[in-house]
């Protein structure tokens, strides 16, 4: 495992092989969980959907941890899809991890999507400002969100052209919402998702980026400063927080490892 630092001051953590990167990021976020609780007596780990994750969340199940009890669990983004249908991210982590760790039912939060995208996402953005209230914060600070990046250079899911790329602004807009419903023309779908605010407010930020086919669009957000409309990862650049990237040699140099 190394540690480069590469364009942009970006902490780069690579790993030979996806496997590799799934167990290297774990044991940093059950440290940064671990720092959390001690200081506040609980931590916010907002999850992303996706095969990487799910690597993730198993070696982090089979990791001993006695604080999931303190932990409160979010989701950057869904799909809007039943909670039990095979797309949905709540679905996988409740398959790869919360049926395998102690996390109190009333501390898993998930998007309502059985509602429809509006009201899922104004129930989402309530919890969130209710959340940012309790913090006695301008805006709700997960102590760690997961995000990963497709090979459009979108996260979460905020996708190439979406308007709250074109109206993100360094800053907190306290009438902006901090989750909304996007429509994404291109895959013909509504999805749910935090807002650019949202990712801002984080304490930490991990990035998870496997296989060849992310290389391209890795090169351009870490490289020579994309547009966020075109490349929405960059705007994780501004992220006030901690932030790193565990990456695999495939995703890092467009081979495999």
């Amino acid at each position: 495992m190394t540690e480069p630092r590469m364009a942009r001051g970006a902490l780069i953590r690579l790993a030979s092989t996806p496997e590799s990167v799934a167990a290297a990021a774990a044991s940093e976020v059950l440290a940064v969980l671990e720092a959390a609780m001690a200081w506040r007596g609980e931590a916010h780990l907002a999850l992303s959907g996706g095969r990487t994750p799910a690597a993730l969340h198993r070696v982090l199940a089979s990791l001993p941890f006695d604080g999931w009890s303190h932990v409160h669990v979010w989701f950057g983004d869904e799909r809007m899809v039943a909670p039990a249908h095979a797309d949905s991210n709540y679905r996988m982590a409740r398959e790869t991890l919360l049926s395998a760790v102690p996390v109190p039912e009333p501390q898993v939060h998930r998007w309502e999507t059985e509602l429809g995208p509006g009201e899922a996402a104004s129930r989402y953005d309530a919890a969130l400002r209710d959340l940012a209230t309790r913090q006695e914060r301008s805006a709700p600070a997960f102590d760690l969100l997961l995000l990963g990046m497709g090979a459009d250079a979108h996260t979460a899911s905020l996708f190439p052209g979406s308007p709250l790329l074109a109206d993100a602004a360094d800053g907190v807009d306290r009438a902006a919402p901090f989750a909304t419903a996007v429509e994404v023309p291109t895959l013909n779908t509504w999805r749910l998702t935090v807002t650019p605010a949202t990712i801002r407010a984080a304490r930490t930020v991990f990035v998870l980026v496997v296989g060849g086919d992310k290389h391209a669009a890795l090169r351009r957000v870490l490289g020579a400063s994309p547009d966020p409309l075109e490349a929405p990862a960059t705007l994780l650049h501004d992220v006030p927080g901690d932030l790193a990237w565990y990456v695999d040699r495939a995703a890092l140099f467009g081979k495999p490892g």
